[in-house]
């Protein structure tokens, strides 16, 4: 679930620095361990010599991670010249994180999505209104640190957009677990006025710089216009499924 696969089977405009996944059911023993000499078999039929790394640690989000990393410059010049690749270090590492939920909230929903490019593959993936329901809940707790993440917004713009309703239930699961004094069930309203202060409270100018670094030129000026305003306006559309 999450950006690189809007990016993939729905045409999102925008690249993710990791890889998201979640269990189908809670799995305390999961580890990507038992994954790594295939990942790294497959990467490698493209010519791509990555390594693959379980990190056997699990964070207090329920998160197990894996990092697939590789040296930059072998990387560039497996596909550009000599000049293209002359400034990078040569221990430079391209590393991209791979997150697994063990234990994930109750309520997800699944399907299964065909490619036939590369290769032709199947997988199983969280559908949109899951997918959104997750995004909602990024926007709504995601810590901020010293930025906020404008790829979230930007994400919920995309949403919007393709008139996706968001799984009221999934997103209810995990706000619970999340903000331990919620007891009620969240109705959609309460979706929208939690979603309207945290609109108020964003940093505009620190998203924009956060998610124009993910993508293209011609999006640009579409995300010049991001204010409190802005998003509780469009947020009238938002419907729950």
């Amino acid at each position: 679930m999450g950006g690189t696969d809007l990016r993939i089977f729905h045409g999102l405009k925008r690249f993710s620095e990791d890889l998201n996944f979640i269990l189908k059911e809670p799995d305390e023993g999961f580890s990507f361990a038992p994954y790594t000499e295939s990942l790294e078999e497959t990467l490698g039929t493209f010519g791509i010599d990555f390594k693959v790394e379980a990190v056997e640690r699990r964070t207090h989000r329920n998160i197990r991670e894996g990092v697939v990393k590789a040296g930059t410059r072998e990387l560039y010049l497996k596909f550009y010249s000599d000049d293209q690749a002359k400034d990078i270090y040569p221990t430079q590492l391209s590393k991209i994180k791979m997150e697994v939920d063990i234990d994930p909230a109750e309520g997800a929903r699944f399907e299964k999505k065909f490619k036939t490019k590369p290769y032709g593959y199947v997988l199983t993936s969280c559908d949109m209104p899951t997918m959104f329901a997750g995004k909602i809940h990024d926007i709504l707790c995601r810590p901020w640190a010293n930025r906020f993440k404008g790829r979230d917004l930007y994400d919920y713009i995309f949403y919007l957009n393709n008139d996706v309703p968001y799984n009221l239930a999934f997103l209810d699961s995990k706000m619970k677990r999340t903000v331990p004094d919620l007891k009620k069930d969240l109705t959609h309203s309460d979706v929208i006025e939690l979603l309207n202060r945290r609109f108020e409270e964003i940093d505009y100018a620190s998203a924009i710089d956060d998610v124009i670094n993910f993508i293209g030129t011609e999006e640009y000026n579409s995300v010049r216009i991001w204010c409190p305003e802005m998003f509780e306006q469009i947020s009238a559309s938002l419907r729950s499924c």
